[in-house]
């Protein structure tokens, strides 16, 4: 039994070497088996974010990815912040949709160096550290909701007076939709934009600047507005004023735009494919992760809703 008087002084040193082997078992599996895809996206009080959102998490799971998506509440620092979370996280991947592409330039370039590629989803981002960009035709759209503004003016002898109530400064889909429309503008001696208001893709802003401009008595014929969020400020500023003949186009295609589309409150708007952007980001994410060279960007399908019996 002397031999066994002081085993338990041995006990933490068994402990400890068990402890050291167990862990280097352990960490390169749990590094090669990390499937987490990062998404940060803009706010949870869009509908259309929050179709991306679920389009996300759906398309992640069923990929066999585990989706950890996060939202930047509007908020430039807090998209910086979560962008540089899930870097330090060590995800596989990120999805973003973001609002200033130069604010969040230094944490791309850190998830480039760091091997995690970035995927820009409804926001076209030209930087060389982002994998691809997975959007719509902005520029595009633009057109579509001038030559549709146009077709609905044709008995007009003089140039048709258009107001634009754009997005978020800065943001791609914005200087592309504010692109597309001033395209055809210049191309085109049948319309002129008569003003360029900032409606930030938000009701209440949209409401206010909308409505403040009206107070300025200027003519004008119709009104593009670059998403859905946007056009329910302007449609209540119209109504405040009784202005029920100005011809509105959106941006989006949400559940409540339909109603005044069918009745005629908003003609048309441009309905987008979040589903489809997603599918399409992770058909990049598993192309690039095989070792195949993909695009630097694609664009998903987009269409003009006009109503029930018109599209």
């Amino acid at each position: 039994m002397k031999g066994f008087r002081y085993y338990w002084l041995w006990l933490p040193v068994v402990w400890a070497m068990t402890i050291l082997l167990i862990t280097s078992i352990q960490l390169p599996e749990r590094v090669t088996t990390n499937n987490e895809v990062g998404f940060v996206f803009v706010s949870e009080k869009h509908e259309h974010a929050n179709k991306l959102l679920a389009a996300f998490v759906r398309t992640a799971n069923q990929k066999g990815f585990i989706p950890i998506p996060t939202t930047s509440e509007d908020s430039r620092v807090l998209e910086k912040e979560k962008l540089d979370s899930l870097i330090e996280r060590g995800v596989k991947a990120i999805f973003v949709t973001t609002l200033d592409e130069t604010f969040i330039q230094s944490s791309l370039e850190k998830a480039r160096d760091k091997g995690i590629p970035i995927i820009a989803i409804d926001r076209m981002i030209d930087h060389d550290s982002v994998l691809t960009s997975v959007v719509s035709d902005n520029v595009e759209i633009g057109r579509m909701a001038a030559n549709h503004i146009a077709a609905k003016h044709t008995a007009l002898d003089r140039p048709i007076r258009v107001v634009e109530v754009r997005g978020t400064a800065k943001v791609r889909s914005t200087i592309d939709r504010s692109l597309g429309l001033t395209e055809y503008d210049k191309a085109h001696d049948d319309l002129e934009v008569v003003a360029s208001l900032t409606g930030n893709y938000d009701t209440f802003q949209a409401e206010i600047e909308m409505s403040r401009w009206l107070e300025e008595d200027i003519p004008f014929d119709a009104v593009f507005s670059h998403n859905d969020d946007n056009t329910f400020g302007v449609v209540r500023a119209l109504e405040s004023k009784r202005l029920n003949d100005k011809t509105i186009v959106s941006v989006d295609g949400v559940t409540e735009i339909y109603p005044l589309i069918h009745s005629g409150k908003v003609d048309a708007t441009v309905v987008q494919s979040p589903n489809e952007m997603i599918e399409v980001g992770f058909k990049a994410l598993e192309q690039h992760l095989s070792g195949k060279k993909i695009s630097t960007h694609y664009y998903s399908s987009s269409y003009l809703y006009e109503g029930l019996g018109k599209d």
